[in-house]
């Protein structure tokens, strides 16, 4: 169970990071997928602890999302993006990319931050979510056309914002 934890306790905090959660919400709800771990031992497969501590994980986010029914309060994504200037830090640029996977559908966050971020394969993502590997190929092309379409519109807004500063 260490080595387990060892091996995957940061991989799951950046992952529920990218799905939406606040800092702590992320370390309680990846406390919460290891405590499970440890109730369910018996039941994860040898080597396929990551596949077992995401997909509850993310169950465990899901859940935790619905609960608070979390909202942004800043308002629409242009006007916060505005506020931050470009993303020339890596602090703004993981501020920058939680706003965007924000706006995304939630079920298109989960394989996109797991394949194009974290690289699992199609396999492991489809054993962690529970869902056919033909699924998970599909939500990632969706994922990454509105990941693309959100982005060009950031750039429209950051555009514009530029050349209102150059006139």
């Amino acid at each position: 169970l260490r080595a387990m934890f060892d091996a995957h306790h940061n991989l799951v905090w950046r992952t529920l990071r990218r799905f939406g959660l606040d800092p702590e919400a992320a370390a309680d709800v990846g406390q919460q997928a290891f405590l499970v771990a440890v109730e369910r031992v018996a039941d994860i497969w040898p080597g396929s602890e990551r596949a077992f501590l995401i997909g509850t994980a993310l169950r465990l986010a899901r859940s935790a999302r619905r609960t608070a029914q979390r909202l942004d309060p800043q308002g629409q994504l242009d006007e916060r993006v505005l506020e931050t200037g470009h993303a020339e830090s890596r602090a703004e640029t993981l501020e920058l990319l939680d706003q965007i996977l924000s706006k995304m559908d939630p079920s298109l966050v989960e394989v996109f931050v797991l394949f194009d971020v974290e690289e699992f394969s199609t396999a492991e993502i489809a054993r962690a979510l529970d869902i056919p590997s033909g699924t998970v190929a599909s939500r990632v092309r969706r994922a990454r056309e509105e990941f693309r379409a959100i982005t060009d519109r950031l750039e429209r807004v950051l555009d514009r914002k530029s050349t209102r500063l150059n006139s």
